[in-house]
């Protein structure tokens, strides 16, 4: 990491520890660096040229700008993953303590086992535990038979990636899915301003794990100055079934600090 990024990166830290400007004084004292306050503004100023820093006052220190938090996450945290947690309560403990909202989504196994046509109007879906009909179609019965096998979570993240809404429609009777979650003024404080009704709903009724894949989304998903990150994870109480975890904040709170939080 060359000097320049690791003054960034600890200008970084101590913001979002503190949401206080930071000076080049104050950082050379908690760098305990030989490099000059004098090096460290020249660097300052680099930074603020590139859009990284931000100086609120003429006087006062810097703070980092939303595209150098938004860099800063996509490098920090690991999305591939999974996340190991002994309970629901200690996510419960994080999203107060960082000001994050958190949805958590356990999902039933229930495969689908075989797609058939009962008469010229019907088409049947067998699954694990229930079974669906559908008005029958040549196309979409080739088109399901092609994900025989698959977790019922799986065959309605691809029904949406092709926009098959009665489909979709139809599976919701037979999807077990345990939603739950915490933290609900954060995601509150996302759309205060914002008129994008339909990206909300989906978040608070979880048809937004029917869409996104694990990974970190900004503005393709959330008002500007908003991360979520996506991510499967593994819940001590559930051990045998699918989860998976939403995690959306500000992008000036403390991620590392929940994962840290929840893991321990």
């Amino acid at each position: 990491m060359s000097r320049k990024d690791l003054l960034l990166s600890r200008v970084i830290v101590e913001y979002l520890r503190h949401k206080e400007p930071i000076g080049s004084e104050s950082l050379k004292t908690l760098m305990n660096t030989k490099i000059s306050s004098a090096t460290i503004r020249n660097y300052f100023k680099a930074l603020a040229d590139e859009g990284l820093l931000f100086q609120p006052h003429i006087s006062g220190g810097r703070i980092p700008t939303l595209r150098a938090l938004k860099s800063y996450w996509y490098k920090q945290l690991d999305v591939k993953s999974v996340i190991e947690v002994d309970s629901m309560e200690r996510i419960k403990e994080a999203c107060f303590l960082c000001d994050v909202f958190c949805a958590l989504c356990i999902e039933q196994s229930n495969r689908l086992r075989d797609v058939r046509q009962l008469d010229d109007n019907t088409l049947l879906l067998s699954f694990e535990h229930l079974g669906i009909t559908l008005p029958f179609s040549s196309a979409l019965e080739r088109f399901l038979h092609e994900l025989k096998g698959l977790e019922i979570i799986d065959v309605r993240k691809i029904a949406h990636q092709v926009r098959a809404q009665n489909l979709l429609d139809a599976l919701s009777c037979v999807q077990s899915r345990n939603l739950t979650r915490f933290g609900v003024g954060a995601i509150l404080q996302a759309y205060r301003h914002n008129s994008d009704e339909q990206s909300f709903y989906s978040i608070v009724d979880g048809s937004v794990f029917d869409c996104l894949e694990s990974g970190m989304y900004c503005e393709e998903v959330l008002p500007k100055g908003y991360i979520a990150i996506m991510q499967d994870m593994t819940l001590a109480t559930h051990p045998d079934k699918k989860a998976r975890m939403l995690c959306i904040g500000a992008l000036d709170r403390d991620f590392t600090h929940f994962y840290e939080y929840v893991q321990s």
